[in-house]
C-alpha cells in the first residue's frame, strides 16, 4: 500500500528478502520527507521547530537511503544500479558526519573568540578567525539526499516503463 504511494511498485518491493527492513526504511523516508517539510517553515530563527526538523529530516534520510538500498539491492531488476544507490546513500550519512564536524569546530572557534563563552544570540557576521565550513555541509547533504531520491525514482521509472 504505501510502496505505490512511494513510487516503489509492490512487484518491486515483493522480491526483497527481507521485507521488514523495506517497511522501517520506507517509514524512516516518510519521517524524513516530513522533517524536510517542517524545515522549510521553521527557519534557524524558530530554534525548537528547526531543530525537531533537523532531527527528523537529516537524521532519518540516511537511515532511509541505506535501508531501501540494501534492501533494492536484492531484487534482480535493482542489482545494475545497487552499488551507485549504496555509494550515494553512504554519502548522505558521511554528509551528516561532516555537518556534525563542523558545527563543533564553528562552536569551538566562536567560544574561543568570546573568550570562553559562546554569544547569546547568533552574530550578524562572524568573528575573525573562525571558519564557517557548515554552510558548505549543509549543501553537501541537500545534494546527496536529492541524488539519492533522483537516481531511485529515475530507475523506478524505468523499470515501470519497461513493464508497460
Amino acid at each position: 500500500m504505501g510502496h505505490e504511494l512511494l513510487g516503489f511498485g509492490n512487484r518491486d518491493l515483493a522480491g526483497c528478502q527481507d521485507q521488514r527492513r523495506q517497511d522501517i526504511g520506507l517509514w524512516f523516508l516518510i519521517v524524513a520527507g516530513i522533517g524536510e517539510a517542517m524545515a522549510s517553515i521553521f527557519d534557524i530563527s524558530h530554534d525548537t521547530g528547526h531543530g525537531i526538523a533537523g532531527l527528523l529530516g537529516v537524521g532519518g534520510f540516511p537511515v532511509a537511503a541505506l535501508l531501501l538500498s540494501v534492501g533494492l539491492g536484492h531484487i534482480e531488476a535493482w542489482h545494475g544500479i545497487k552499488k551507485t544507490l549504496l555509494g550515494i546513500a553512504n554519502l548522505s550519512w558521511i554528509s551528516v558526519v561532516l555537518l556534525a564536524a563542523t558545527l563543533t569546530l564553528m562552536t569551538m572557534q566562536l567560544s574561543q573568540a568570546g573568550g570562553g563563552h559562546l554569544p547569546q544570540h547568533a552574530p550578524k557576521s562572524l568573528p575573525q578567525g573562525v571558519l564557517a565550513l557548515d554552510g558548505w555541509a549543509n549543501r553537501l547533504i541537500v545534494l546527496s539526499f536529492c541524488l539519492w531520491v533522483f537516481v531511485a525514482a529515475w530507475h523506478a521509472i524505468q523499470l515501470r516503463r519497461e513493464r508497460a
